[in-house]
């Protein structure tokens, strides 16, 4: 995911970088285009998880390439030279450290894509490559409000952050999905407003809908994700007609429409 270059942002403090080789233990789908797949071991005890948009680097090998033993970082670059994986970046949605578990939601999308096409296939031994994790956004306590707002690529982030968010702060939430099948449960202590909206083939959507929408007043804390071009017309919106402060707006770019990948 490549972050626009647009404010800076409050991130936890990066952690050692680590690869993990960690097996499946669940797949569910969670809606018609969305699979979940947690991967568990006693590995995942020293994870440093931050919550939020936290993500890692997943690593997807042809099935026939021997991979060293044992596989680190150092070894995985050490061939390089010969053979370099796949790879995608991908929230973790949720962490369980008692449990030593991680789940990662998948889009499953129709075109042809390294992660998508593994989680298609995914089942219970299966092994999940990945390396990480990267620093997280931290929500401003100070903020009178919170909006977020994405596509269902940003879904897990969104979910792991209202889960983040402090009991009865107003929050706005708009998600941009396919249908109705692809709405969910958002759980979440903070006084939440969820707005669904279902594509309509725009690039604008998003940026319709919040522009449409009545917002409180106060000190904002917005964190967007999705479509670049999505991403441009809606912090467009939010900083020259909302006229918010840039360093409140923090848009990433999840993906480009055009390209293919997932």
């Amino acid at each position: 995911m490549d972050a626009m270059n647009t404010t800076v942002s409050r991130r936890s403090r990066r952690q050692q970088t680590k690869l993990w080789r960690v097996p499946v233990r669940r797949v569910e789908r969670v809606t018609p285009r969305m699979t979940r797949v947690t991967v568990g071991g006693p590995d995942l005890a020293d994870f440093a998880a931050a919550g939020t948009d936290q993500n890692v680097m997943l690593y997807f090998y042809p099935d026939d390439v021997e991979l060293p033993e044992p596989l680190t970082l150092e070894s995985a670059r050490g061939m390089w030279s010969q053979v370099r994986p796949l790879t995608r970046t991908y929230t973790v949605r949720r962490y369980d450290r008692e449990a030593c578990e991680i789940d990662f939601d998948f889009v499953l999308h129709e075109a042809a894509g390294p992660a998508s096409d593994w989680a298609k296939r995914a089942a219970p031994g299966d092994q999940l490559i990945f390396v990480g994790p990267s620093p997280a956004y931290v929500p401003d306590e100070t903020a009178d409000w919170h909006l977020l707002a994405g596509d269902e690529s940003a879904l897990p982030a969104i979910a792991a952050i209202l889960g983040e968010l402090r009991p009865g702060v107003p929050a706005h939430v708009f998600v941009e999905v396919h249908d109705a099948g692809e709405e969910q449960e958002l759980p979440t202590a903070a006084d939440a407003a969820v707005t669904w909206l279902h594509r309509d083939g725009t690039d604008d959507l998003l940026a319709r809908a919040v522009a449409a929408a009545e917002l409180p007043a106060g000190r904002v804390d917005a964190w967007l994700a999705g479509e670049r071009s999505s991403m441009v017309a809606l912090r467009t919106h939010l900083l020259n007609d909302r006229g918010y402060e840039r360093t409140r707006v923090r848009p990433t770019t999840y993906w480009r429409r055009g390209e293919t990948g997932n």
